[in-house]
């Protein structure tokens, strides 16, 4: 199973809206629901929200170490590098630069940051870059194209078809 979603509190909802709205852009997610005043869903389109933003206790009273870690989907190795590109714009630190995390599996592309308020916040894709970065994968079609004409040609010069 999947998690269904993430509620994170904050001491400022509206900054951390602002800041996680303009984090997770890159990766399609856009405020969708507040049922109620200062608590705020967002998420993808067509889905439920699956990360929730609230009012709670000051942030700076949390024991160091013990602030939530939320990792995110993203469809590519760009969006990895789109989120990470988004969040230092919007205020957040570098927690580890986008890059291949080898001690999770093979072909975890990841990034870190810190939000403003200390949470360390991750995009990664599994896809391997073969199929996950657009050059590679330009590569890839132009091999299997190459390989298919080969074999077009071969059979067209020996009347196979």
């Amino acid at each position: 199973m999947t998690i269904s979603h993430v509620g994170i509190t904050v001491s400022d909802v509206q900054e951390m809206t602002a800041f996680y709205l303009a984090v997770l852009k890159p990766l399609g997610y856009d405020k969708r629901m507040e049922p109620a005043k200062d608590v705020i869903g967002l998420g993808p389109k067509f889905c439920g929200p699956p990360f929730w933003i609230a009012p709670g206790l000051d942030a700076s009273k949390e024991a160091k170490g013990e602030k939530l870690h939320v990792a995110f989907h993203a469809s590519n190795r760009q969006q990895v590098r789109d989120f990470h590109a988004a969040a230092l714009k919007a205020g957040a630190t570098c927690n580890g630069p986008p890059g291949v995390r080898k001690q999770y599996f093979p072909t975890y592309y990841a990034a870190f940051v810190l939000d403003p308020e200390g949470r360390n916040i991750e995009a990664h894709c599994m896809s391997p870059a073969f199929i996950s970065e657009p050059v590679q994968r330009n590569i890839l079609l132009a091999a299997v194209g190459a390989i298919v004409a080969g074999i077009a040609f071969w059979a067209h010069t020996n009347n196979i078809f």
